[in-house]
């Protein structure tokens, strides 16, 4: 039992609050109440929705102490820093003026992206990070009981996000050599594909994503998270197909995971009613200047996007050679698998004691392998001789 203020959280026997990893397993099937008693005049009792307490939340990549020392390729972070414009803003700000709210609407950065993309800023909307952008579509289009659809295995929080919701989850599984997916389910009002694909990293060609989008009955919104890093993306389908959403993020093509800034392209009317969903302020005055800045850098956005596709290239064969399957990826990151299958956690686990920190899966389709980011070409080097170190226990 915990006080908590006037009331007391009660739970069913054998519930540790003390534990994160207990408590998230018994909120799995069990729920939890909360009983108030101000003064014996209102006494009520409140129940977690089900849809909450029988979901798995999302759970981040782990972010450890920069004193441990890890070499940490786990969140498809950038290996460089973002412009030297972007340090020039923060020497410029005015602390004074952190007291005013920012645009609410972020208008200045919605022309500037609509300048870079050739669209009007009536088109765009940007949030708190593509994370903010993906449930403001989610809450938009699809109601609870609707359907929302998408493969997997996929970005776990288009799962998450249709749960919170309410809605019927209308997920369809994808397979080596990923090259025949599902078309979206007839009654899915959404349909998220993550391309490139994470975490996995391929990608499928433009002219199948066409078709996706035209056979889909509801929105469809291609996350394109890591386009930057692709050699094709789907924004110019928006001209063609109302239906389609693109959406992006400066977090790992600019480099700026720390501000939290994703957009999305769209009709109009889209836009519109998305702007109504959103919530007030949702980007911050810093992020704001920060981004703009980031974005008239283009020379410098391009020349670290090659530096990271050059090293993603040069990783993949090597490991290949090794003996490692791997997956081609046009991501900012790899799907390295250990010749063995069924090897994926110890791979994982060998990893770490190297002081390597990638991500693994215990998920369908993901448990053999390991996500692991592409950092700056000296990283990759000590990663490659760590590849090369352990590959016996697993040949």
């Amino acid at each position: 039992m915990c006080f908590l203020g006037f009331g007391v959280i009660k739970t069913l026997p054998g519930l540790d609050l003390d534990s994160s990893a207990k408590t998230q397993k018994k909120l799995e099937t069990q729920d939890l109440k909360l009983e108030t008693n101000f003064g014996n005049e209102i006494s009520m009792t409140i129940r977690v929705r089900t849809a909450i307490s029988s979901m798995k939340g999302y759970v981040p990549g782990f972010q450890p102490d920069p004193r441990e020392n890890y070499l940490k390729l786990n969140s498809n972070e950038n290996p460089y820093p973002p412009s030297p414009r972007v340090r020039e803003v923060l020497k410029k700000t005015a602390y004074e003026d952190l007291r005013i709210y920012p645009d609410p609407v972020s208008l200045g950065l919605r022309r500037k992206l609509g300048a870079l993309y050739g669209f009007p800023p009536e088109q765009i909307i940007c949030g708190n990070g593509s994370d903010e952008i993906l449930n403001l579509i989610a809450r938009t289009f699809a109601g609870p009981g609707e359907g929302v659809g998408f493969h997997e295995p996929t970005f776990p929080l288009y799962r998450v996000l249709a749960a919170i919701n309410g809605n019927e989850i209308l997920a369809s599984a994808v397979r080596e050599p990923y090259a025949n997916p599902p078309f979206p389910p007839e009654k899915a009002k959404v349909f998220f594909l993550a391309n490139p694909n994470s975490p996995v990293g391929f990608s499928y060609p433009l002219a199948l994503v066409t078709e996706m989008a035209r056979k889909s009955r509801g929105i469809f919104v291609v996350d394109e998270a890591y386009a930057e890093f692709a050699e094709e993306n789907a924004l110019n389908l928006i001209r063609e197909m109302e239906n389609v959403i693109v959406v992006r993020t400066v977090s790992k093509s600019y480099a700026l995971a720390g501000v939290r800034l994703g957009y999305a392209v769209a009709h109009p009317k889209w836009i519109t009613e998305m702007l109504k969903v959103k919530d007030p302020f949702n980007v911050t005055r810093l992020t704001q200047e920060i981004v703009a800045a980031a974005l008239t850098d283009q020379e410098y956005f391009r020349g670290k996007i090659r530096d990271v596709v050059a090293t993603r290239e040069w990783f993949f064969r090597e490991a290949k050679a090794l003996g490692y399957r791997m997956v081609p990826s046009r991501a900012n990151f790899l799907f390295p698998q250990p010749p063995k299958q069924g090897r994926g956690k110890a791979f994982f686990d060998a990893l770490l004691r190297k002081r390597v920190l990638a991500r693994h899966y215990d998920e369908d389709g993901l448990r053999d392998g390991v996500r692991l980011t592409i950092g700056a070409r000296d990283e990759m080097e000590r990663v490659l001789g760590v590849f090369r170190e352990i590959l016996p226990e697993f040949s």
